[in-house]
This record gives structure tokens, sequence and C-alpha cells, in this order.
């Protein structure tokens, strides 16, 4: 059985124009691989009726699925409700049913909807009205018999857009393809510190094809390392099977060292519910990534169980007043070197009081940077009541690049320190 095919059109001047940088299309398309559904195409078009007509033939030519971005709200220049209107030629009508679900959504907002604000509520005939979890424009939903096609038009704002999804298109896409709708599973492996052709072509020549037995093979560098994404559809015992006999191959071969998770927990989450299972607590010292070792971490519910604190120690003079870091081992090794990284770990560790700290020093670029140190480089260190020390990585990419490569290393530098696998 084929997979089901989703065509996407993100309508918007703004997207085009340069003022608007759509996440939309990014997003659906993590969520559809995921879905275990084929993206089949994404297209970019300007808020006008005949690119609207063209782009919806040409998707509907090729897809069994239409989603579109943009266009639904209740200014002038959202053509998408009308357009699809007469495309499939349908009334639009006013109609009381929309009425009720465009009072929902603005009553989730503590706002009150009356008529004479806008056309919400003038919709086509036929077409399904959806919710809106997180905005006032209903979702417009058609299903065309004959074709057995499914169009659904969604909002721009992407924080919208991913919820409408979610929690009203996608039910709606495994009603009406039930006979074609397969669960899809998915084993991640994810690795640190070795590169995609490293893995596939000097340490597991055969592995791409050795995990093809159990399905579709993905490979997805990541901030730190390259995942591994084996997708196949089949029962919830079926996946386990297969999940632990992926695991066991792995172990067999020499990636297995740099395995850090199977699963796809982002790895802030990952090192916060590590540290409230052992009831540690910890905290950081950084450098070249300014705060957001903590901001990832804060950015989570409940980290203050576990997040004692931070010293962002960019300048040399706060790396010795702050964290206690000796003034000539700065002189003798440079401050981005393992003896200072050590020295900003332990005194994240003691000015906190923490089981555990992390401390980061590194080059971002574009500036800087010499033969022995190059761009990119960063040591990581680590200390605990029972061992201390640091590692050091050289990563590519621009500075935001490097400094989310950074950042990430750190975490799991944090993950290895509680998981006792630094020496």
């Amino acid at each position: 059985m084929t997979a089901l095919k989703v065509s996407m059109i993100v309508i918007g001047d703004e997207i085009l124009s340069g003022r608007t940088t759509d996440l939309n299309g990014s997003w659906l398309s993590k969520f559809l691989f995921i879905a275990g559904l084929e993206f089949k195409a994404l297209r970019f078009i300007h808020d006008d009726i005949d690119e609207i007509n063209q782009a919806l033939t040409a998707s509907l030519l090729e897809s069994d699925i239409v989603i579109t971005s943009g266009g639904i709200g209740p200014t002038i220049d959202d053509k998408t409700k009308n357009t699809l209107a007469r495309f499939f030629n349908k009334k639009i009508l006013e109609r009381s049913d929309v009425a009720d679900i465009v009072t929902q959504n603005y009553s989730q907002f503590g706002r009150t909807w009356a008529p004479g604000h806008n056309h919400y509520h003038h919709f086509p005939e036929d077409f399904m009205a959806t919710n809106n979890p997180r905005g006032l424009a209903p979702g417009i939903v058609y299903y065309e018999k004959t074709s057995n096609k499914l169009i659904m038009a969604g909002p721009g704002v992407p924080r919208e857009f991913s919820e409408i999804v979610e929690k009203e298109f996608f039910p709606l896409i495994k009603k009406y393809f039930a006979h074609r709708f397969q669960e899809n599973y998915q084993t991640v492996i994810r690795t640190k510190a070795i590169a995609e052709e490293k893995i596939f072509f000097d340490l597991c020549p055969t592995l791409w094809s050795d995990l093809e037995v159990y399905g579709k093979v993905s490979s997805l560098p990541h901030t730190i390392g390259i995942d591994i994404v084996i997708s196949y559809h089949g029962s919830l015992i079926d996946h386990q099977k297969k999940e632990a006999d992926i695991k066991n191959l792995i172990m067999s071969t020499p990636l297995a060292e740099h395995v850090w998770q199977y699963g796809n927990i982002p790895i802030n989450e990952l090192a916060l519910a590590m540290a409230q299972k052992k009831k540690m607590s910890f905290s950081f010292a950084e450098s070249c990534t300014g705060g957001l070792v903590s901001s990832k971490i804060t950015d989570l519910s409940g980290s203050s169980s576990v997040f004692m604190g931070g010293v962002v120690s960019y300048a040399n003079a706060a790396k010795i007043e702050l964290l206690n870091v000796s003034s000539k081992t700065i002189d003798d090794h440079g401050a981005v070197s393992i003896e200072v990284a050590t020295e900003m770990a332990l005194g994240a560790l003691h000015k906190f009081k923490t089981d555990y700290a992390v401390s980061l020093s590194g080059i971002a670029g574009p500036l800087g940077g010499s033969v022995e140190k190059p761009i990119g480089t960063v040591v990581i260190g680590y200390a605990s009541k029972k061992i201390n020390g640091a590692r050091t990585f050289i990563f590519p990419g621009d500075r935001i690049r490097k400094k989310e490569r950074f950042s990430d290393m750190a975490l799991l530098t944090l993950i290895e320190l509680m998981e006792n696998k630094l020496d």
C-alpha cells in the first residue's frame, strides 16, 4: 500500500517579498515524516486568485491531500476561502454552524464575537469548518468524493497552523483515508561526534542496507551528530520487536560508542528529566554561548527544581572574579583550554553548591582562532564531587550555528556526567 501523498501551498505576499519567513513548510515536513505520509511538493504563491487556482490544480493532480497556509483571515487580501469556493463551484453562504465555531474561537481568548465584526461565518456550502485552537479564523476543509481528494486550508501564523494541523486536520485525514491509513513507527538512533560519510563509508559500510531490512532509512544531520531514522508500518508489537532488533544490530557495530539516545527526546528535556529523576542539582559556567545553555534549560517548566543557576563569564576578568579561575592558568594556557574550562566548572560547582557543573569556553568566530585553536573550537568542562576535567571539540557552521552546537554538546556532557560516563 502506497503512502498518502500531501502537497502544501503557502499563500502570502509577505513570504515572497521576504518580509516574513515561512516556518509552516518546515514544520509540516517533519510532522508528515513522523506520521508516515509523503510530502510530495511545496509551493509558495502570492495572494492572487489565478495563482491559487493554478497551484490547486497542480497539487490535486499529484497528491491525495492538499494543505494550504495563509489567506483565511478577515482582511481584503485574504482570498483563500472565496477562491476555494469558486474552484469547486460552491456558493458562499451565511452559516449558523460556522458562526458557532467562530464564537467558540473568540471565547477561548475571553472575547465576544458578533456577525458585524467580520465575515468568518460566510462560508462555502458543503465545506467543513473546524475549530482553531490558537486563533480566530476557522479552518476550512473540503472532501471531494468523486476524486477522493481532501483539501484543508489553515492560518499562516505558525503557532496557529501547527495546532490546527495536529488537532483538527490530522484526525480528518485518518477519518477520510481510514482504508489507506497505516500506523507509522520510527526508531531513531542519535549519534554524536561523527560525520555521515564516516558512519556509512568507513565505520559501518553495510549499515544502511542492514537497516533497510526493517524499513525506510533516513540520515539527518543534527547539531552534534547524525540522526539515523528507520520508518516502518505495522502493529505496536511489530514496532517493539523491530526496535529491539535494531538496537541489538547497532550494539554489535563500532557505531555503538557514538550513540547517545535511542529516541527523539530533545536534549534539554532529556538532561532535565534525568536530573529530576536522580534528584541531582546542576549549574553552568558559560563564556562563548552567552547563557544559551541556561536558556535551553529554563525554557522547560520545572527546571527550578534542579537547575540552581549559571554564570556568563565572557571576559577573563569575570572568569577570575566570579568563578575563581586562576589568572596564571589563563596566562599559561589561554582562555580556551582544558585547564581553564576545568577551573570554570569547579568554580560553578562551588559557587552554586550543586552536584554537577558544566562549563564552556570557545571560539565562535568569524574572528579569532589559530592553527592550534581554529574557529569552531570549544572546550567543555565538567565537575562533580568525584571527578572533573574537560574535552575539546571542533564544530563547523556560522557563529549562531556554532553556539547551538556548543550548547547541545554541553547538555550532552551533563547527561554523560550524570550517567557516570566521564572519567
